[in-house]
């Protein structure tokens, strides 16, 4: 028998920089087995600064900027956290978070970069705009440029990425009809002091030439709103100032025990090793070489990537470690935005167009390499044709069976030890509890049991269960067991039920204890936060261990007994109308996910309303009389659609295509092709009349009727309701923040499900 091999140990890259990249994307290209990646890092898409005053000045796209690390992870087979991290406990090998459980590793890679060092300037922290963290930059950017392009503009800083944003700057104005009046400080004597006195001198030129003031020697002081202040007591005014400074090390560096340098910056041996803790890495801008000093560019956190990836695998195996010392020379190349750059390599310095030309080569070459990522699709399977006399492998029939689909989608023995269940569930409810969770919500301490005795509901009121177990549809521990939980609580809320209690349904692959109590302490605290704000107890659950990670939940709540079901077919069915709470797309983009063709901010989006609970809803739908509900699953919003009117005695529905709500990235790619591998099979269950649709036919509006079919994990509640109850509903969930709909009326004439709208 073929056994997976259990994970033996935890790699943990923490951040998403120009080194660690390439040491990712080397354990995909040849991993190892029985080691488990996991990336945390603070934003899901990392940018690549050589590109920034491109991006400035237009030549590039936000795209184009960044590197998509849900792409990196997938390709990789790593798990991605995107949240902040707050500390590390060097000697426990944790990573701590404020609002999640501590994050075991074996080895740790850090490469998380600095921060700008606003604090070195009195008020920069309240009135400039720091070219650092590059998402904020972005934000204060295109601010800028909406709100008319300010005249005035003031960069600090004379190094070479000061001055490739001052040129930048300058060229976008102009290119938009505007003549700016720019200044660039400078406190050193020359520009780019760090670089050949020749290139300095045609930085000089480049910048006067474009009508840019310089002002070198220049210690700034203080900054208020609208004015720098100078040592010299002088003083200069701006409407925008941008400043491009050292950076500094995140603050909480100087709480964990690792060694560090002067300066705050973790020290490191020429091997990239922590000085203080063998098992920790570290590389780019927040690691400081012993005995190698060299300045905190992107150039030397490129060519530390493959050092970085070959002694964390020396080190994993027990080999020497490979030493490495950054280069005294290298070649930069700053552009000039005029056609043209200056290029700088030792004490050489020369201006010309061609350069320009080489230095987007070079640029886009590298982001080639984590851009144009793709994983081959394995071959379908094949019916045994001996076994099936029917056999006909272009079959639908052979199509719709999931068992025959490429590439199977996620979402929709033995017994853990008492060691690791204990350990985990003590960690977890401390955690929940500090997070203000209701300490009477949390499971007994030594809870063990797979069965629960529960208080019989109220006096006229009946028991309402479900159960739902979930595949690792993302990979972030912590985030499936909220989800997890979210969404079977959606089944009771569908039911118009009050959930009440839980039992958890976990199943862990095979791991050594630590890793596997770590697992299950993550996937336990955000269960228990999904509960604890639903009120509801955990009050036992089963966990058992070999294979896939599954989580999932019985849930148990009560509902007001009713009398039978009576259909409202005395209503006209153009008053009885059908709202969805939640927009529609979760199954392609985790498909596509999966395949790599979903952008991050696409599946950032998708597991964002995944951990949205329906409990809201539930509550606004009984305040506004619903006659009936059910929740989007896998089925896909056809078939639910259906399954709720013929239970409120309807023959069928109309939707309205051109209503429904949907998540970002939804239609694009189901446009290209991509489907969940359910997606067949509930198509083939819905009877559609797509003759009420008007528009010329394409892919999207294709799209928008595949849509349909897409099964949902953790989707909205779908309601019917009168009319002007339905019109105050959807007003009412706006303001709760919720992306709900009025998309349909109850059919009383026509059988199956009827499409309407215009494309």
């Amino acid at each position: 028998m073929k056994r997976e091999p259990p994970i033996l140990a935890d790699l943990v890259f923490l951040g998403g920089g120009h080194a660690q990249i390439a040491a990712i994307k080397s354990f995909a290209m040849n991993p190892v087995p029985g080691l488990r990646l996991t990336i945390v890092t603070a934003n899901i898409r990392t940018p690549y600064s050589g590109m920034l005053p491109a991006y400035v000045e237009g030549v590039w796209d936000d795209d184009d900027l960044h590197i998509d690390l849900a792409h990196l992870a997938q390709f990789s087979g790593a798990r991605l956290i995107v949240a902040p991290c707050s500390g590390i406990d060097a000697d426990g090998h944790k990573l701590l978070f404020d609002d999640r459980p501590p994050l075991h590793f074996d080895i740790l890679s850090i490469n998380i970069g600095g921060q700008p060092d606003l604090g070195a300037i009195e008020g920069a922290a309240d009135h400039v705009i720091p070219v650092k963290p590059i998402a904020e930059f972005q934000k204060a950017f295109d601010d800028l440029l909406a709100a008319g392009l300010p005249k005035r503009l003031a960069v600090i800083g004379g190094g070479a990425a000061g001055c490739e944003l001052a040129l930048a700057l300058n060229k976008r104005w102009r290119d938009h009809g505007a003549s700016p009046e720019m200044t660039l400080y400078s406190r050193s004597t020359r520009l780019m002091p760090q670089m050949a006195p020749r290139a300095s001198h045609l930085m000089f030129a480049a910048l006067l030439d474009s009508g840019i003031k310089i002002q070198l020697g220049r210690a700034i002081e203080k900054i208020d709103a609208g004015q720098i202040r100078f040592s010299d007591s002088t003083s200069k005014t701006f409407d925008a100032c941008f400043l491009v400074s050292a950076v500094r090390p995140p603050r909480w560096l100087s709480t964990t025990s690792l060694a560090l340098d002067d300066s705050g910056f973790i020290a490191v041996h020429p091997t990239l090793q922590s000085k203080s803790h063998a098992n920790i890495f570290a590389a780019g801008d927040v690691a400081t070489i012993s005995g190698s000093p060299r300045p905190r560019a992107g150039v030397f956190a490129v060519r530390a990537g493959p050092v970085l990836a070959k002694n964390l695998r020396k080190y994993l195996h027990g080999h020497a470690l490979k030493r490495w010392s950054a280069q005294r020379r290298y070649l930069a190349i700053i552009g000039t935005a005029d056609n043209g750059a200056i290029a700088s390599w030792g004490q050489f310095g020369v201006k010309a167009d061609g350069l320009l030309a080489l230095k987007y080569w070079i640029d886009r070459r590298f982001m080639a390499k984590y851009q144009q990522l793709s994983m081959p699709t394995p071959p379908a399977p094949q019916p045994f044709a001996g076994l099936d006399s029917d056999f006909d492998g272009d079959s639908p029939q052979h199509h719709r069976d999931p068992v025959f689909a490429t590439m199977r989608c996620l979402g929709c023995a033995a017994k853990a030890s008492h060691t690791v269940l204990a350990n985990a569930l003590e960690d977890a409810v401390s955690l929940a509890v500090s997070n203000g969770a209701d300490p009477a919500l949390m499971p007994e301490a030594g809870i063990e049991t797979d069965a629960a005795i529960m208080a019989s509901p109220p006096a006229g009121y009946q028991l309402v269960q479900s159960v739902d177990v979930l595949s690792e549809i993302v990979s972030d521990p912590f985030m499936l067991g909220r989800i997890a939980a979210v969404h079977a609580l959606s089944d009771l809320y569908a039911a118009l039920a009050t959930p009440t209690s839980a039992l958890a349904i976990i199943n862990l692959p095979e791991a050594n204890l630590s890793i596997q109590t770590n697992q299950l302490t993550q996937i336990l605290a955000g269960g228990l936060f999904a509960l604890s704000e639903a009120g509801v107890k955990l009050t036992g659950g089963h966990t058992s261990e070999g294979g896939a990670l599954s989580v999932g939940f019985s849930v148990t709540g009560h509902s007001k007994q009713k009398r039978p079901a009576t259909p409202v077919i005395n209503v006209s069915g153009d008053d009885l109308v059908v709202v969805l709470t939640k927009p529609l797309g979760t199954g392609v983009i985790m498909a596509g996910h999966m395949q790599l063709f979903a952008k991050a901010q696409w599946v950032d989006g998708a597991i964002r309303q995944m951990a949205v609970s329906n409990q809201q809803a539930a509550k606004h739908f009984l305040k506004k009389g619903v006659f009936a509900a059910t929740d989007i699953t896998g089925f896909g919003l056809a078939r639910h659609a259906q399954n709720l009117s013929l239970r409120l005695g309807a023959s069928g529905c109309q939707l309205d295509l051109s209503s429904l709500p949907l998540l970002d990235g939804a239609l694009a790619l189901l446009s290209s092709g991509i489907r969940s591998s359910l997606h067949d099979q509930n198509r083939a269950a819905v009877q559609i009349d797509a003759s009420g649709l008007r528009g010329d036919s394409g892919t999207q509006f294709d799209a928008h009727v595949e849509m349909l079919f897409d099964p949902q994990t953790s989707g909205g509640l779908l309601g019917v309701f009168p009319r002007d109850a339905a019109n105050r509903l959807v007003t009412t969930l706006h303001k709760d923040g919720q992306s709900a709909a009025i998309i349909g009326t109850l059919d009383f004439t026509n059988a199956g499900v009827h499409l309407t709208g215009s494309m």
